[in-house]
């Protein structure tokens, strides 16, 4: 038991070592290392040697190669592995194009925690496309999972679900909750309607200083009419 300990260390220890030289640039050194990983079966030194074939670095770009290893770190339920070979069928790259075998993948992606793959899942069942039956609650709940994890697409998605009671109860202080939340992650849109929601004190209470704030964020991040509500917000106090 301890020897696998110490050899897991290890590879752990490896890895880090070959992400280290590839943050630093050093493409072909780090290819080699997680090459010598992938081939004792390392996944994420698979997965990792697969992105490098896609985007040539530090290897000859090679589609067929990117899938491949790819494949076999999505086999061993690699989380990320799996989205990338996804976006691999539904594109078709280094494989034939199957939208279908790709949803197969997404969905397991999304299973195993992977916060896109759950957002794009979650759209795919509100929508009905890809021969998925529309069906809003379970819809939710894969936004929500993704959105825990930290997707802001779905964070978003969540607030405007909420602020206008669609598919679920209108609920101002959820719907705030969620614009908060994206607005936290970048989203310029967000950053609007949390100003907003705070200058009109729906969802939470009335606050100009937070108000002001966000509607500055948003301007900082193009949000369109960012200006305008700033006006706005300064005129009303």
């Amino acid at each position: 038991m301890e020897a696998n300990k110490e050899n897991q260390q290890s590879i752990e220890q490896a890895f880090e070592q070959a992400l280290d030289a590839y943050k630093a640039g050093n493409f072909a050194e780090a290819a080699g290392q997680w090459l010598a990983l992938a081939e004792d079966g390392c996944a994420p030194a698979q997965r990792a040697l697969g992105s490098l074939y896609e985007r040539g670095q530090g290897v000859e770009k090679n589609a067929a190669n990117a899938f491949e290893w790819t494949k076999k770190a999505a086999e061993q339920n690699d989380p990320v592995a799996m989205f990338n070979l996804a976006c691999y069928h539904d594109k078709g790259f280094g494989v034939e194009k199957n939208q279908q075998t790709a949803l197969t993948w997404y969905r397991k992606a999304a299973e195993y925690g992977h916060p896109e793959a759950a957002a794009l899942i979650a759209s795919l069942i509100e929508t009905g496309d890809r021969g998925l039956e529309k069906d809003m609650d379970e819809a939710v709940r894969w936004y929500q999972i993704a959105a825990n994890r930290g997707n802001v697409l779905a964070m978003g998605r969540l607030a405007w679900l909420y602020s206008t009671g669609t598919g679920v109860p209108q609920d101002a202080a959820f719907a705030f909750q969620y614009f908060l939340k994206a607005a936290q992650g970048g989203n310029a849109a967000c950053m609007m309607n949390t100003a907003i929601l705070y200058a009109r004190g729906e969802g939470t209470p009335h606050n100009a200083h937070e108000a002001l704030y966000w509607a500055e964020q948003a301007k900082k991040h193009g949000a369109p009419q960012a200006e305008q509500l700033i006006n706005a917000i300064k005129k009303n106090g």
